[in-house]
C-alpha cells in the first residue's frame, strides 16, 4: 500500500516522459527543455479529490445511455398490457364497422340494381313494340265503338196498329201494279194482230195530232189487250141491236 509520496527517481521519470512528450509537439520558435509544471498550492487530499470526481463524471459519461434504461415494476407491466389490449379492442371494432358497412353498401348497390333491372323488365313486357301498339289500338277502338253501339229494337206492333199498315201496303201495291201492266200491255198485240195504239190517221195531221191519236187509241184497250168501249158507242150499238 503507498504512503502517498513520491521520490526523486519518479519526479525524475516523470520530467523525461514530459520532455519526450515535449519533443513531438513543440514547434520551432519554443524552448527546447520542456516547461515545469504548475505549481499547485492544494493539499494532497483536495488533488486526490479532484482526480476522483473526474474519473466517476467520465464513467458516468461513458454509462450514460445504459443508466436511461429503467427496469419495469409488475404494475407497470399490467397498465402497459392493459393499454395495449385496449388498443387492439378499438382497432378489431373499427375493423369490423368498416367491414359491416361495406357489405351494407354492396348488398344496397346489388338491391338497387336488381330492382332497376326488374324494373326495366317490367316495362319492356309492358310496352310492346310502337307497330303492335298502333295495331292493338285500332282494335281496342273498334272494340270500344262496338261496345259503347246501343243496338234498338224494333217495336213489336200490335194488330190495331199492323192492320193500317197492311192496308198501306196493299194500296200501294195496287198503284204500282197498274204501271207494270201497261208498260206489258205497250209490247202485246190484241187478237186482231193490231198494236195497241197504233191506228188510221190522215197524212196531212201534224204531230201533235198524232200524239192525242195514240193516246186516245191506247186508252181503248185494257190490260189484256180486248178493246175498251165508251158509254156513248155501247149506248149505239144497243139501239142498232134493239132495231
Amino acid at each position: 500500500m503507498s504512503s502517498g509520496f513520491i521520490t526523486e527517481a519518479e519526479i525524475a521519470e516523470r520530467r523525461k516522459l514530459r520532455q519526450e512528450e515535449w519533443e513531438r509537439v513543440r514547434q520551432p520558435n519554443q524552448p527546447l527543455e520542456a516547461p515545469e509544471e504548475d505549481y499547485d498550492p492544494r493539499s494532497l487530499y483536495e488533488r486526490l479529490e479532484e482526480q476522483k470526481k473526474k474519473k466517476e463524471f467520465e464513467y458516468e459519461e461513458a454509462h450514460r445511455l445504459k443508466n436511461m434504461i429503467k427496469g419495469l415494476d409488475d404494475d407497470e407491466v399490467d397498465f402497459l398490457d392493459l393499454v395495449d389490449r385496449s388498443k387492439m379492442e378499438e382497432e378489431r371494432k373499427k375493423t369490423a364497422e368498416e367491414e359491416r358497412e361495406m357489405a351494407d353498401f354492396r348488398n344496397r348497390v346489388a338491391s338497387l340494381q336488381e330492382q332497376g333491372l326488374e324494373q326495366r323488365i317490367h316495362n319492356e313486357i309492358r310496352q310492346p313494340l310502337k307497330v303492335n301498339n298502333n295495331i292493338k289500338s285500332g282494335k281496342v277502338s273498334q272494340s270500344k265503338l262496338l261496345a259503347g253501339a246501343v243496338v234498338k229494337k224494333r217495336p213489336v206492333p200490335t194488330p190495331a196498329e199492323s192492320e193500317p199498315t197492311n192496308k198501306k201496303r196493299s194500296r200501294n201495291e195496287t198503284e204500282d201494279k197498274p204501271d207494270s201492266r201497261f208498260k206489258k200491255s205497250e209490247v202485246t198485240t190484241n187478237g186482231s194482230g193490231i198494236l195497241p195504239g197504233m191506228g188510221t190517221y190522215d197524212a196531212s195531221s201534224d204531230d201533235s195530232d198524232c200524239s192525242s191519236e195514240a193516246e186516245e187509241h191506247s186508252a181503248r184497250f185494257d190490260l189484256l189487250g180486248r178493246l175498251i168501249e165508251n158509254e156513248s158507242e155501247k149506248q149505239s150499238n144497243d139501239k142498232h141491236h134493239s132495231k
